[in-house]
C-alpha cells in the first residue's frame, strides 16, 4: 500500500519536506518553526499541514503529513 501511496505523493522541495520533518518532531511542540509563505503553500496544498481558521496559531501537521514521512523511512 506505500507503494502506490508514494507514487501519488506530490513532489516536495527538500525544503518542505525539511519543514514537516520538524512540525512532526515531538520536541517542538507549541514552538515549532514558522514556515515561509512558500513552503507553508506547498505544504497546504500537498494536503500535509493545515493552519487553524483565524491564522493565528501554527500550522500543524495533518495525518496524511504523518504517512507520508513514514512512508519515507
Amino acid at each position: 500500500m506505500s507503494e502506490t501511496f508514494t507514487s501519488n505523493a506530490p513532489n516536495l522541495s527538500a525544503s518542505a519536506i525539511w519543514a514537516l520533518e520538524r512540525l512532526a518532531d515531538v520536541r517542538y511542540g507549541r514552538d515549532a518553526p514558522a514556515l515561509g509563505w512558500s513552503i507553508a503553500r506547498e505544504l497546504v496544498n500537498a494536503g500535509f499541514v493545515s493552519h487553524s481558521a483565524h491564522g493565528r496559531s501554527g500550522a500543524s501537521i495533518t495525518p496524511e503529513g504523518r504517512t507520508f514521512l513514514k512512508s519515507r523511512k
